[in-house]
């Protein structure tokens, strides 16, 4: 692995016929780094809420999963509705860490998180949304290899927008200022295990996507 390039450990599934969309994934040299990253401190967060959690702990540690889940698939996904769909999975386990287990404004952190995120999102499914009705794919190789065929298929104006809808996604995600006023609240309200997996995983989502 370590003297060979491009992907590796790869599946390319069919997983909807109609539009085609499919399950491909893998992992390259830089996504295999992340992964173990999200995988190692997963079981680390696990730990030390240990006794710290003394509430809903079957729905915190149920929820710290699906954290990695999402997490984990964003790296490894290689079609760009199957990222998308990772890329809100992570979501959803982040808001409830903070809202039900966070400290005493929970509430407003949670609701600005997602807000802030959600809104990346829109922007982000627009733009491969428009990728897949000019190229016919979701697959992230096959729509480098139609943009490399036919340099035509995106004309340089599509091409600016189309990087502005991936840019603000990930910038809100990084997050770059002035997109950043959620992260603070979001790490002073999240209990420790989600304010470790924000910190060290969730944040490097916005810089392996650009």
């Amino acid at each position: 692995l370590a003297d060979s390039a491009g992907t590796h450990f790869e599946t390319d599934a069919i997983w909807i016929a109609s539009p085609a969309i499919r399950y491909h994934v893998a992992v390259d040299g830089l996504s295999l780094w992340l992964v173990i990253l999200a995988t190692l401190l997963t079981p680390i967060a696990v730990l030390i809420s240990w006794r710290h959690i003394d509430k809903r702990v079957k729905e915190f540690h149920a929820l710290l999963l699906l954290l990695e889940f999402g997490l984990v698939g964003v790296f490894v996904a290689m079609d760009l509705f199957l990222f998308y769909v990772f890329w809100e999975v992570s979501l959803v386990p982040m808001y409830f860490l903070i809202g039900v287990w966070g400290h005493e404004r929970r509430i407003y952190a949670a609701v600005k998180f997602f807000l802030y995120t959600m809104a990346g999102s829109v922007l982000m499914l627009a733009g491969i949304i428009y990728l897949y009705n000019a190229t016919g794919t979701f697959d992230y190789p096959r729509i480098l290899e139609v943009l490399v065929a036919n340099p035509a298929t995106l004309s340089s104006r599509e091409q600016f927008w189309l990087f502005l809808s991936f840019f603000f996604a990930f910038a809100i995600k990084v997050p770059l200022f002035p997109l950043h006023t959620w992260l603070p609240d979001a790490h002073v309200e999240a209990p420790t295990a989600g304010s470790v997996m924000l910190a060290s995983v969730m944040l490097k989502m916005g810089t392996y996507g650009l």
